[in-house]
C-alpha cells in the first residue's frame, strides 16, 4: 500500500522513556522504512465499581483464605423460580387441588463437579435463613450488595465433599435439607392464585432465601444454578398429596429468576492491602510489577498507554498485547482464570455502561461480549488484538481512561467473551508489552 509504513512497537510495564523513532531500511526494493518506538504503558491493579454476581450459573456459600488474594467470604440469595411452561414462551403457575394437604418443603443444593475453592475436604456448616424482602425481579445486583434476613434460623447442616455423593444418582451431587413446615404451608397457600401465575408476580409474594456457612469454614462450595427442566441443577421442593389420597404430587422450583452472590474480602496482608476504594488502583510499582485479576470480587487489571500521544497522527491498522501468568502464583486449590476480556472506563474511572451492559472493547457497534484472550499453557502467554480500544484514541480522540482486564468466559464465538463471575478463579499477570502496526500522515 502507498505511503503506507510499518511500526513495530514494544511496551513494556512502566516503562519511562519517551517515544522515539528510530530508522532503519527495510527489505530492498521495498521502498518503506521501519521505525522501532518505545511506549510506555502504565498498569496498575483496579477494584471496579461495579461487578456484577446476578444471573450467574454458581451459588457461592462459605469462606478459605486466598494466600495471594487474602480471605474471600461469600453468601448466596436466592429467590424461587416457577419453571417454564411446555411452550418455553412463558411461566407455568403454580398450581394445586383445593383440598391438599401439605406433605414437605425441601431445599436440594447441587455441587455436580464437586467445586471448591480453598480446602475441599473441610467440613462446612450450611445455613439457611428467610429474607425480610423478596430480591427485586430483573434487578442486576453488585457483588457488595446485601439483603435484610430474618435471625430465625430455618434450617443447618455440617457437611464434607463425601456428603455430596447421592448413592441413588450418582451424576446428581447434592444436599438436601427440609424447610420447617410453615415456610411450606405459605408456599402452598399461593398455588392457583395469581401471585403464582408468572415470576415477576411470584417474587414478590414469596421471599426468597440467604445461605452462608457459619464462621470458619475453610472453603467455598460452589452450587449449580440453572433451569429445573434439566438435571444437575439445585431446587426447591414442594409435596403435598390430595385429601383421601397416598399419592404424593409436588412443584419443583428452581432458582432462575433473582439471585446473586455476595462476596467480601480482607486483603490486609496482601500485596492488595492498600486498595481499599472503589475505582482506586494501585500501581504494579508497589506489586513486585504484577497485576491481578479475580472473578467475583471486582479486583481487576488496569492499563493506560499515555505514550500514544507522542506518535505523529498515526492511522492504527492493528494492535497486539501480549502478557504472561506469574505461574508462581498458581494453586491447585484455586480455579484459573484462563480467559480475559476486557472493559472500558468513564471518566470518572468507573465500568462503561450501555443499556445495564458493560462497555466492553470490541469490533461489534453496541457489543453484548468482548474480545477474548486465551491463557496459552504452553507458552505462559496471553495474546490480545486490541486494536478497537486505541484506534478509538486516536482516530475518534476519545480519551485514554484505560482499559481493564477482567476474568472472561468464551461467549457465542471462539473470539468473543464476556464477564465471568460466578466463580472466584484468579491470576496474576506480567511482561506486557504491545506490538503496534500503523502510518503516519
Amino acid at each position: 500500500m502507498r505511503n503506507s509504513v510499518l511500526v513495530l512497537v514494544s511496551a513494556f510495564f512502566l516503562s519511562c522513556e519517551e517515544p522515539g523513532k528510530i530508522g532503519f531500511t527495510g527489505e530492498e526494493g521495498s521502498g518503506q522504512t521501519v521505525f522501532s518506538d518505545t511506549l510506555a504503558i502504565e498498569a496498575s491493579t483496579y477494584l471496579m465499581d461495579s461487578a456484577i454476581t446476578s444471573g450467574q450459573a454458581a451459588a457461592l456459600v462459605g469462606s478459605f483464605v486466598d494466600p495471594v488474594f487474602g480471605k474471600v467470604t461469600s453468601v448466596a440469595y436466592l429467590q424461587p423460580s416457577l419453571l417454564p411452561n411446555s411452550f418455553a414462551n412463558g411461566d407455568s403457575p403454580l398450581t394445586a387441588p383445593d383440598n391438599a394437604i401439605f406433605d414437605s418443603l425441601t431445599l436440594s443444593l447441587i455441587n455436580r463437579s464437586l467445586l471448591f475453592y480453598g480446602d475441599s475436604l473441610a467440613n462446612m456448616t450450611i445455613q439457611v435463613h428467610r429474607l425480610k424482602e423478596s430480591l427485586v425481579f430483573g434487578k442486576n445486583y453488585n457483588y457488595d450488595d446485601e439483603e435484610a434476613y430474618e435471625e430465625t434460623l430455618l434450617a443447618s447442616k455440617t457437611v464434607s465433599r463425601a456428603d455430596f455423593y447421592n448413592p441413588a444418582d450418582s451424576s446428581l451431587l447434592y444436599v438436601k435439607m427440609k424447610l420447617p413446615d410453615v415456610v411450606g404451608q405459605e408456599l402452598l397457600a399461593l398455588a392457583n392464585k395469581d401471585e403464582s401465575a408468572t415470576n415477576e408476580a411470584f417474587s414478590k409474594a414469596f421471599r426468597g432465601f440467604r445461605i452462608s456457612a457459619v464462621s470458619g469454614t475453610e472453603t467455598i462450595a460452589a452450587f449449580n444454578l440453572g433451569s429445573a427442566s434439566a438435571s444437575g441443577f439445585s431446587t426447591l421442593n414442594l409435596f403435598y398429596h390430595s385429601s383421601g389420597s397416598t399419592t404424593a404430587e409436588g412443584y419443583i422450583f428452581d432458582f432462575t429468576s433473582s439471585r446473586y452472590n455476595q462476596i467480601t474480602s480482607s486483603r490486609t496482608e496482601t500485596p492488595l492491602n492498600l486498595l481499599t476504594q472503589k475505582t482506586s488502583s494501585l500501581s504494579s510499582a508497589l506489586t513486585n510489577e504484577r497485576t491481578f485479576v479475580q472473578a467475583g470480587t471486582g479486583i481487576a487489571t488496569k492499563l493506560t498507554f499515555p505514550s500514544i500521544k507522542a506518535l505523529s497522527n498515526p492511522q492504527i491498522s492493528r494492535a497486539e498485547l501480549f502478557f504472561r501468568a506469574d505461574t508462581n502464583t498458581f494453586n491447585e486449590d484455586i480455579p484459573l482464570a484462563p480467559y480475559i476480556t476486557f472493559l472500558t472506563l468513564d471518566n470518572n474511572q468507573k465500568v462503561t455502561r450501555d443499556n445495564n451492559r458493560y462497555g466492553f472493547v470490541s469490533y461489534s457497534v453496541n457489543p453484548t461480549a468482548g474480545i477474548l484472550s486465551t491463557y496459552v499453557d504452553s507458552t505462559n502467554f496471553f495474546v490480545a488484538d486490541i486494536t478497537p480500544y486505541l484506534q478509538g484514541i486516536t482516530s475518534q480522540k476519545k480519551q485514554d481512561n484505560g482499559m481493564i482486564l477482567v476474568s472472561g468466559v468464551p461467549s457465542g464465538t471462539v473470539s468473543s467473551s464476556a464477564v465471568f463471575n460466578a466463580g472466584l478463579n484468579r491470576i496474576v499477570l506480567k511482561d506486557f508489552q504491545l506490538n503496534l502496526y500503523y502510518s503516519e500522515k
